[in-house]
């Protein structure tokens, strides 16, 4: 049985441009408001409750199992208006940015390429978002769960997706990879792996005007027909 075709929508054309880029201008800065607004549409936090004392749950953008939103983001800013080059946590509460180191922006590049193992393509987005799990959070309540580590990637399937969709609509580019040098990205950032860990990194920021590296594109929506 053949299904009616879905009607058209603002949604339809925003999936079909939502391709993983992998030529990123390194030319040019990404606003501020962009970088702002991307953040927060996918990692930022829009209400939050106390569920007991120092327990609060946080509203999102995105499903995440049980509602604990274990997944945090880690930056790696590379060139952003207004923000220096650096490693950064992301507040969801506070939509803002904690500090952890500057880096000059040579080793900044340098860095981003051990993220993601090598992949030159990845380490030239303006942005790499590092989806750090913290493993107590959800633990604690499925810690008798076997799936509970499954859950886990579900999140940030739901994050990844979401960061995408926020980049597309405002004509940014966008990827996630699970190819990354866990034991660097732990050491940068000053990570207890027992606690807490990445399991992807995400980036966006400004597509290159010319195409370069390869990108899976059969609908046209970014790049013209050859």
């Amino acid at each position: 049985m053949r299904l009616p075709a879905a009607p058209p929508s603002p949604l339809e054309n925003l999936l079909a441009r939502r391709v993983t880029c992998r030529n990123f201008n390194t030319s040019q800065a990404l606003g501020l408001q962009q970088f702002s607004t991307v953040l927060f549409r996918a990692w930022g936090a829009r209400a939050v409750q106390d569920f007991a004392p120092d327990v609060p749950l946080l509203k999102k953008g995105v499903p995440s199992a049980g509602g604990l939103h274990t997944t945090e983001a880690y930056l790696l800013v590379q060139r952003v208006d207004g923000v220096e080059p650096g490693l950064y946590h992301y507040h969801p509460i506070e939509h803002a940015l904690e500090p952890i180191r500057e880096l000059e922006a040579q080793a900044a590049t340098a860095l981003a390429r051990q993220f993601v193992a090598g992949q030159p393509y990845f380490a030239d987005a303006h942005v790499l978002v590092i989806a750090v799990s913290r493993f107590l959070r959800n633990f604690w309540k499925y810690r008798n769960h076997a799936k509970a580590y499954r859950a886990i990637t579900l999140d940030i399937g739901h994050l990844s997706q979401a960061q995408y969709l926020a980049a597309t609509e405002l004509g940014l580019a966008a990827f996630i990879t699970a190819a990354i040098n866990e034991v660097d990205i732990e050491q940068a950032f000053g990570l207890d792996p027992l606690e807490e860990g990445p399991l992807a990194v995400t980036g966006f920021g400004i597509r290159a005007a010319a195409y370069r590296d390869v990108e899976w594109d059969p609908l046209h929506a970014v790049w013209p027909a050859p």
